[in-house]
């Protein structure tokens, strides 16, 4: 009997996955806006990055109001990213 090996897959690396494999491939179109998921890793970890240096903690909550739209996207990813 063979061992199955799990790994989750949260949405932190589901991003960084995605960027990785398909960096070029379009993740985002948003009205006229179109990133890909390289661009949209980037601009998640820059808003992770953002809210440590404002002193977010691990296990912070952070509320975000946005309309569904790239940066309701980049809070999904870049919130968990930054520990919130």
């Amino acid at each position: 009997m063979s061992k199955v090996y799990r790994s989750e897959l949260n949405p932190v690396d589901f991003l960084s996955r995605a960027a990785y494999i398909y960096p070029e491939k379009t993740a985002v179109v948003d009205g006229g806006r179109r990133y890909s998921y390289r661009e949209l890793a980037e601009r998640s970890w820059r808003l992770a990055n953002a809210l440590r240096s404002a002193g977010l903690r691990k296990g912070d909550r952070v509320a975000t109001l946005l309309f569904n739209s790239a940066p309701m996207l980049e809070a999904h990813f870049g919130v968990p990213a930054a520990g919130g």
